[in-house]
């Protein structure tokens, strides 16, 4: 059976981020070279550190006060934010959680659309969720 995302959702603390229509995380492990003369021709790597980012795209609701206000104050004080994904919002449990700093908002304005929001952040420190126990089935 394949997973549908109209029940995704996205929150920072226990408020969600409202009107918000996807998400995206980006998970990524650095590799460090550490092919000798004793790799015999191959080349060797290692993983040292993992990080990730997160976007998001919606409708721009100026209302929200603790969900897409909470991302702006963040952005302009450059404090983190804790953040939940869910696959399912009705789940006891977030998919994906960790800590987010903001480095990108646009607002986008048009005669015949909606007000478009898109957010970027980079996590800073461990995202959890990443557990074979947690992943979606």
């Amino acid at each position: 059976m394949a997973l549908t995302g109209e029940k995704g959702a996205i929150k920072t603390g226990e408020n969600q981020i409202t009107k918000i229509e996807n998400w995206k995380l980006n998970i990524k492990a650095n590799e460090v070279d550490v092919t000798t003369f004793d790799s015999e021709g191959w080349e060797e790597t290692e993983i040292s550190t993992k990080g990730y980012e997160v976007s998001m795209e919606g409708i721009f609701n100026k209302s929200d006060k603790t969900g897409q206000q909470a991302i702006m104050t963040a952005m302009a004080s450059g404090s983190s934010l804790p953040i939940s994904l869910y696959i399912d919002k009705s789940a006891s449990k977030a998919d994906f959680t960790g800590n987010i700093k903001i480095t990108g908002i646009d607002v986008e304005v048009a005669t015949k659309d909606k007000i478009k929001l898109s957010i970027k952040a980079k996590g800073t420190g461990k995202l959890t969720g990443l557990e074979e126990s947690s992943l979606p089935a």
